[in-house]
Formats: C-alpha cells, sequence, structure tokens
C-alpha cells in the first residue's frame, strides 16, 4: 500500500499542478498558435496568412513574394471542474497567450522564424485547494506521512495550489519550391520550458509548504510537404519530431528542512534530480478545396504519438492510445477586403478516466467538441486584421476516484473559451 500511495503522489507532485490548456492536440501538444486557427480550427492545408509558418511551412511557396510579419494575442477563459459526493473542486483562469510568425519569400524559396507556446499557458491557482491537497490531506491523516512529522488524524484546512507553466518554443527553417506544383520545407525547433509549483495548507495546527521550480530544454525539427495540382486543390503534410524533456528540480529555500520538503522527498521530488515528460511527435495532414473563387472548404487530420514519449512510468501506464483531432472548416470571400471563416473540430485524447492518473484528475484530458468561428478584414494592400472565436466543449466522464481518498466516483468536465486577434504587415 505504501508503495502505491508513493506512486500515485510521484506521479501528483511531479506534473500534477501544471495547467494544460490544450484547446487541441495531445494530453501536452498545443495546436491554438494564431488567430486564424481560433477562427476555423483546420489550418493544416491553409495557403494564406504568416501563421501557416508553423501550420504548413511548405505551403509558404504559394506566398506572393515579399516580407510577412504578424502578431497574435490568444485570451483564453478556462473553467475545470471535478465533484464527487459533497465535494466540487473548480479551477478558472484568464491567460494571455501571444505567438509571433515572420516569412521572407522570393521566388522559389523562403525562410521563415516563429515564436509560440506549445504546451503549459500561464499561471493557475485553486485558493480552496484541489484533488491534490485534498489527496495529501487525506493521506496524512491515514498517517502515511508520519515519519515526515505529520501525525495522523488531523484535516488539511486553507489548502492552496497553484502553478505557472509555459513551453516557448522557437522555429527557424526554409521552405523551397521543387516545381509549380511540389514545395519542401524544414526546421530547427528549440524548447524552453519552466515550472513553478506552490502547494500549501495547515495541518495539526501548523503550515505545510511544498515550493519548488523545474525547467527543462530540447532540440526537434520540423519537415512538410505541400503539393498544390491546381487552383483548386491544395494538400499538405507536416511532422513535428518528438521533443526529449527532462524536468530539473529546485526546491524552494522556505521549503527545505520542513514536512513538506519530506513530503516532496517521498515522492521523488529531490532537490537537484529530474523526471521526464517528452513533449509527443506530430504528424498533421489537410486539404484544401476552392470550390469556387469565394467559396472553400478545409478539412484537417492531427495525430499526437503520445505513445512513444517518455512521461515516467506510472504516466505511460495511464494512456490507453495516441491523441488525434479531426476537423473541417469552411471559408467565404465576401469582398476584396472582408472574409469569414467558421470550423468544427473533434478531439480524442487517447487517454480512459479510469486510467488517470492524479495529474489527469485534476485537468482531465477529456474529448472535446470544438466550434470556430472568425473574420478577417484587409485593411490595406500591407496590414490585415483577423479575429477569432472558439469555444472548446469537452465530454464529461465519470471514473472511480482514488480510493485512498475515500470518496465514490467522479465527475471530469470542463469549457474553455477564446477569443485570438492578430494584426499582420507585409512587405512586398
Amino acid at each position: 500500500m505504501r508503495k502505491t500511495v508513493i506512486c500515485i503522489f510521484t506521479t501528483v507532485l511531479l506534473v500534477g499542478l501544471v495547467p494544460q490548456f490544450v484547446i487541441a492536440g495531445g494530453v501536452d501538444n498545443k495546436q491554438n498558435l494564431s488567430a486564424d486557427y481560433i477562427g476555423s480550427a483546420s489550418r493544416n492545408a491553409a495557403i494564406d496568412g504568416s501563421d501557416i509558418a508553423a501550420y504548413n511551412p511548405a505551403g509558404i511557396m504559394q506566398l506572393e513574394n515579399g516580407m510577412y510579419f504578424e502578431l497574435d494575442t490568444q485570451f483564453l477563459s478556462l473553467d475545470y471542474s471535478h465533484t464527487y459526493g459533497d465535494e466540487a473542486h473548480e479551477m478558472t483562469g484568464l491567460p494571455i497567450v501571444p505567438s509571433i510568425f515572420s516569412i521572407y519569400k522570393q521566388d522559389k524559396w523562403a525562410a521563415y522564424g516563429t515564436f509560440t507556446i506549445l504546451g503549459g499557458g500561464g499561471l493557475v491557482e485553486y485558493d480552496e485547494g484541489n484533488i491534490i491537497t485534498e489527496a495529501i490531506g487525506n493521506a496524512a491523516s491515514a498517517g502515511l506521512f508520519a515519519a515526515y512529522g505529520l501525525p495522523g488524524g488531523s484535516a488539511l484546512t486553507d489548502g492552496f495550489a497553484g502553478a505557472k507553466s509555459i513551453y516557448y518554443a522557437f522555429t527557424a527553417g526554409g521552405s523551397y519550391a521543387l516545381n509549380d506544383m511540389i514545395s519542401v520545407s524544414a526546421g530547427a525547433r528549440s524548447v524552453i520550458t519552466t515550472k513553478e509549483v506552490d502547494i500549501h495548507g495547515t495541518y495539526a495546527g501548523a503550515e505545510i509548504l511544498g515550493k519548488y521550480e523545474q525547467d527543462s530544454d530540447a532540440f526537434g525539427g520540423v519537415v512538410g510537404l505541400n503539393y498544390r495540382p491546381n487552383e483548386k486543390v491544395n494538400v499538405a503534410f507536416k511532422y513535428e519530431t518528438k521533443l526529449n524533456l527532462d524536468w530539473e528540480t529546485v526546491v524552494d529555500p522556505d521549503t527545505k528542512g520542513t514536512p513538506g520538503e519530506y513530503i516532496l522527498i517521498a515522492n521523488g521530488l529531490v532537490d537537484g534530480e529530474s523526471y521526464a515528460r517528452d513533449l509527443a511527435a506530430v504528424f498533421a495532414t489537410g486539404v484544401l478545396w476552392n470550390v469556387t473563387p469565394e467559396f472553400s472548404i478545409s478539412p484537417s487530420f492531427t495525430l499526437y504519438f503520445d505513445e512513444d514519449a517518455d512521461w515516467g512510468d506510472v504516466q505511460n501506464e495511464a494512456r490507453d492510445g495516441n491523441s488525434y483531432d479531426i476537423a473541417i472548416s469552411a471559408g467565404n470571400v465576401f469582398s476584396e477586403k472582408l472574409s469569414a471563416t467558421a470550423g468544427y473540430m473533434y478531439t480524442a485524447t487517447g487517454m480512459a478516466a479510469d486510467g488517470y492518473g492524479l495529474i489527469e484528475k485534476m485537468s482531465p484530458p477529456l474529448d472535446c467538441n470544438t466550434i470556430a468561428l472568425g473574420t478577417k478584414y484587409k485593411y490595406s494592400e500591407k496590414i490585415t486584421l483577423s479575429f477569432g472565436l472558439m469555444g472548446c466543449f469537452y465530454v464529461s466522464e465519470t471514473a472511480a476516484a482514488v480510493p485512498l481518498a475515500g470518496t465514490p466516483e467522479v465527475e471530469y468536465a470542463k469549457t474553455n473559451y477564446i477569443g485570438a486577434l492578430n494584426l499582420q504587415y507585409s512587405f512586398f
């Protein structure tokens, strides 16, 4: 039993508080990178806009010669909840997610660079605690941490759980047109990740503080292929390599030498040591069909190779397949200056609720139905503005709770809304 408890809480304290604002994608990967994506949910075969440097870099060769620069900002409204018995734990947040895209295209070749947030997403705080503090309190009450100075029989009060986590991604590469129909691309990617975690509460009259930081970095690559046989049809493919992330732990000085540090150590969080949580490889493909000069349809498919990523022994066993997105969008050009898009996406996360670790119990990777609406306004030959709205409606699930918590079934639910806008400036 003690070994099981240690494994469970290792999972929780290692990664359970990472705010995973996944709007589309695998358990960790994120695809909401631009306002045009927020307004369509399907950009895998796009050949317009600077954000194709991230979604379809080989398709850059379909742009006019020149330099393109785009700044995107997303505003996310997050509402996560899980309920068991008479207890309800909720998390709300309003993070802001920026992105930058740049392209220089000249005849048969192009260069591009992007700055995006591929995972994490900002600051989340549970002011009244969450399932993590609830489970730790129950474990302490059961006497499982008595060896670390926490007597059994008490309750954890004034629980608080907060975290800040961001995956900064820098990608640079080039595209080349083999002929009028086929173009290819290749790029290099650097990811820098950072996480800050603060868990505290009052137990047996004393404050329990578990506070630490972790960071990691990795390098990977992105390759693409674009095929445009005629003016009506465009087909695109992209592959992003896995990023091997090894998170190093730095325990806060205020936590060292306290029962909070002993709990961290018992659960594998030792100052100076690290754990694996890779960002999965991604395969993406899509088709753009210009039904008429004004109206287009674009389906997309994205597969996340979660099962090939190393997430540690406990988390590896929790997975039940790879994640994927299936999306379709429609676009219409109303005038030379104004166009609009609408899209739908279904996301399957590849994890069954009964197999969740506590990381997933806190931020459950639920299947999702997404609706997107967007508009684009060409202010001038050089300036274009886009605005997107997206609603992500997750499919709630009920599963058995952690036995140690002494709770009945748990219902997981969440809903996310996003508003996004961008400014693109072109130099022809």
